[in-house]
């Protein structure tokens, strides 16, 4: 287990990253930098069907590097059963995990092999890049649109709400959801920012924005559990 502070992430010897939101170049470049020099990525689209999108981060690869780029599209559970998709997932050193809808990405993933698949290539020393909902799904909860529920979620950050496109509203249904969770705690991530937690309890601030924590009551309190 990963940990500085407050923060814990599940032990490996890649990254995880945690990005706000779309306008990030420099995550990328970032993710990127922390490759292997062999392998390739894999740009996950299972959050949200767009093509264009996808090609997008093709074309951003292949500038910047000489890493051949996958795109995996999953529009629902079947798709990531398939063992194809896992074996896509294990072989990649860079994955890239869409923004989309948040739900729609943890009923795709949720006990199946490409999930598990992309949790061995990290730890095996792969980056894997959360982009939006991307980045919510390794909570341990996510925050819903209509900001009146939480789902359970990957857990590779144990006790934590990841919200992405951090806004005055979202923060105001963060403090909500941690008053039902006293125990928890919350990782805000504006448009542009992002939090990278790397082997040996590394952690790094790439991007542009804020980072925003904020802790229920029991760590206010001075504990870590109630």
């Amino acid at each position: 287990m990963g940990q500085k502070g407050p923060l814990r992430w599940r032990g490996g010897y890649g990254w995880l990253v945690l990005c706000g939101g779309e306008q990030a170049i420099e995550a990328h470049r970032m993710a990127l930098a922390r490759t292997a020099m062999k392998g390739y990525a894999v740009v996950v689209m299972a959050a949200a069907d767009d093509p264009e999108r996808a090609r997008r981060y093709e074309r951003q690869y292949r500038t910047w590097g000489d890493l051949p780029c996958h795109v995996l599209t999953l529009h629902d559970r079947e798709e990531a059963l398939q063992s194809a998709h896992a074996r896509l997932l294990l072989g990649a050193r860079l994955i890239l995990i869409a923004d989309g809808d948040v739900r729609r990405l943890l009923k795709t993933f949720f006990d199946t092999p490409a999930l598990q698949a992309m949790l061995t290539a990290y730890h095996s020393g792969a980056v894997v890049l959360g982009i939006g909902a991307g980045a919510e799904a390794m909570g341990t909860w996510v925050l819903q649109s209509s900001w009146e529920e939480t789902l359970g979620a990957w857990g590779w950050l144990p006790g934590a709400f990841v919200v992405s496109h951090y806004t005055p509203k979202a923060a105001r249904a963060l403090q909500a959801a941690l008053h039902q969770r006293p125990f928890a705690y919350g990782i805000g991530l504006a448009e542009g920012a992002a939090l990278a937690l790397g082997p040996g309890d590394q952690i790094e601030r790439w991007g542009e924005g804020e980072i925003t924590l904020v802790f229920g009551a029991c760590w206010l309190d001075g504990k870590s559990l109630c």
